[in-house]
């Protein structure tokens, strides 16, 4: 087995933390602590960025400003940029790793990084074009970036270079689209020591004596579900509050202000305070409408509840589902609107008495902990770099024995 430290290329869309930053930064974390060298080259899509080097969490990030033209061309499909990142300056590395089917990540790593790198991989961890995405090409800059997608969607798998995928549903696609190595690789947690229910309410001033049931992130479609959910359970008496984090507060508008009564909105939270708020709750939410995006998905959120003893109330859709049936703290919520209602009543009604089951962290962590999701990833990269010695070795062999009856 090949056996050293590993000098790893991220190739990223962005350095925004949230989205895929929190699957790509996590385990490039722990790849670092297992003793490699991880760069992560990305973009800062934000007004007045400006070109630099900074680190997080030992982990070295050069980042490029995005060039103009955003209001036209939007940022991951960003032509110009695009073809600038072809002339950054990439180091000669064992592995690079690409995210994302963008332009702006496919561009430089097809001209420049992909002759600096043993080993080539690519991540897939959302299906961007599908038959509810159509809203997204009505102006000029969606068109782009709806054909863009769907474009590196279809050409990366057929490329033949390893996959890595957070889904069993992108595996089977993806090997549809011509792809022959790929690997789930899903997404998960970090250990830490949980914050106290009492405390982390007191820090993001909710109640302390009441009952929440918390959705944190963002989500397309579904958030209407648990507003009217919550509505069924106050019309039948039963006092549980929502609690929310992530969504824009336009989310709120047109809600009947009773039910507005019974919802605490927490804005946009950091990563650090998004546990406290997972501690802060009695249960947490992931509403999934059955379409091919939420079947592609695995939720970041779906380990960071259960790490700190939260049990879910999850749809039955995705690679959640495939957990949820092996763990006694997942509730299942079925695949529609009024299944999700009647899951969320009757679990309203098991967390007023206090009938949630116990969450094992340990079973948890054993699974879905980055420690071991990045241990995952560096056996595979250190896998494919041995076969490509062994088929090095093997290629030099046939030369010399060819030389030699020749001879």
């Amino acid at each position: 087995m090949y056996s050293k430290k590993l000098k790893i290329v991220f190739l990223t869309a962005d350095c925004s933390e949230q989205g895929t930053y929190l699957r790509f930064h996590n385990i490039a974390r722990g790849l670092v602590e297992l003793g490699h060298v991880v760069s992560i080259f990305c973009v800062d899509f934000t007004d007045n960025a400006q070109s630099r080097t900074e680190t997080r969490d030992d982990v070295l990030y050069s980042i490029l400003k995005c060039s103009k033209g955003k209001s036209v061309f939007g940022s991951i499909n960003h032509p110009i940029t695009s073809l600038r990142r072809v002339f950054d300056n990439f180091p000669a590395c064992d592995i690079v790793h690409v995210f994302q089917p963008f332009l702006s990540v496919y561009l430089p790593w097809k001209f420049n990084l992909k002759k600096k790198a043993t080993i080539s991989f690519f991540d897939w961890d959302d299906l961007w074009v599908d038959d509810l995405r159509d809203r997204e090409k009505r102006n000029f800059q969606g068109k782009w970036d709806y054909k863009l997608k769907g474009l590196f969607e279809k050409k990366i798998p057929a490329t033949n270079h390893n996959m890595t995928v957070c889904s069993n549903f992108l595996k089977r696609l993806a090997i549809e689209r011509g792809a022959s190595q790929v690997e789930v690789v899903p997404n998960g947690c970090w250990e830490y020591e949980v914050p106290g229910k009492l405390l982390s309410r007191q820090k993001l001033g909710l109640r302390e004596d009441a009952a929440y049931m918390g959705f944190m992130g963002r989500t397309g479609f579904e958030l209407h579900w648990c507003f009217d959910a919550l509505e069924e359970c106050i019309q039948l008496g039963i006092p549980v509050r929502f609690a929310l984090c992530g969504p824009k507060k336009d989310v709120l508008e047109g809600i009947p202000p009773r039910v507005l009564e019974s919802i605490d909105y927490l804005g946009n939270l950091t990563p650090m305070e998004t546990r406290y708020f997972a501690a802060a709750m009695d249960l947490g939410l992931l509403p999934l409408m059955k379409t091919e995006f939420n079947e592609s998905r695995f939720l970041i959120k779906f380990a960071e509840y259960m790490v700190v003893g939260l049990s879910v109330l999850c749809s039955e859709v995705g690679e959640m589902n495939g957990y949820g049936k092996n763990f006694p703290w997942v509730i299942k919520a079925g695949t529609t609107q009024p299944e999700w209602t009647r899951a969320f009543v009757q679990a309203a009604k098991m967390v007023m008495a206090k009938q949630l089951a116990k969450v094992d962290r340990d079973i948890v962590l054993s699974i879905l902990s980055w420690k071991n999701i990045s241990k995952q990833m560096e056996q595979l990269y250190l896998q494919k770099l041995s076969e490509k010695i062994n088929d090095r070795a093997k290629t030099l062999d046939t030369s010399i024995s060819s030389l030699a009856k020749s001879s």
